[in-house]
């Protein structure tokens, strides 16, 4: 397969080599309603050429409402970083461009797939808007708590 490389939206670039991605887990009621849920923006750390956690990178929180950075990102087992720690930009409260594309675009893929309920988005924020990069049925659960956020099968369960 031969695909074109994604380049990032240059506000997305922390002097690291990887595409920065976000990632947001939806899930689709019985009634075929979409929920967004815990959104994070991965950050790749050095000469890795992903973003994700596992391999080394940082995650920070994304408010669902407005697309902007909540808190501190979770690295090396610790919610520590208020810098990118490549960069010098403070990560809370920064806005990731076109959210409202993001979350259009996850809200339409998720009405494609009424068998698969839970889906964990993968979207890259190019200059031009967005790119759905791939929709992961077993996304990983250990992110959605490790903020400190607990509760999420008693808030999710109302919808199953």
């Amino acid at each position: 397969m031969i695909e074109e490389c994604l380049v990032q939206h240059p506000a997305l670039f922390f002097s690291n080599v990887s595409v920065n991605t976000i990632r947001v887990n939806s899930l689709l009621d019985k009634e075929g309603n979409v929920h967004l849920f815990k959104a994070v923006l991965r950050v790749g750390i050095g000469d890795s050429v992903v973003d994700n956690y596992n391999a080394g990178g940082v995650e920070y929180p994304i408010d669902i409402e407005t697309g902007i950075i909540s808190s501190l990102g979770f690295h090396d087992n610790k919610l520590q970083c208020i810098y990118h720690p490549l960069s010098d930009k403070v990560m809370p409260g920064f806005n990731i461009p076109y959210w409202d594309k993001v979350v259009f675009c996850i809200t339409e893929a998720s009405k494609q797939l009424p068998l698969c309920r839970f889906v964990g988005w993968d979207i890259a924020i190019t200059k031009d808007g967005v790119e759905l990069i791939e929709g992961n049925h077993n996304p990983g659960y250990v992110s959605m708590e490790y903020f400190g956020e607990i509760g999420w099968y008693g808030n999710l369960k109302k919808y199953l």
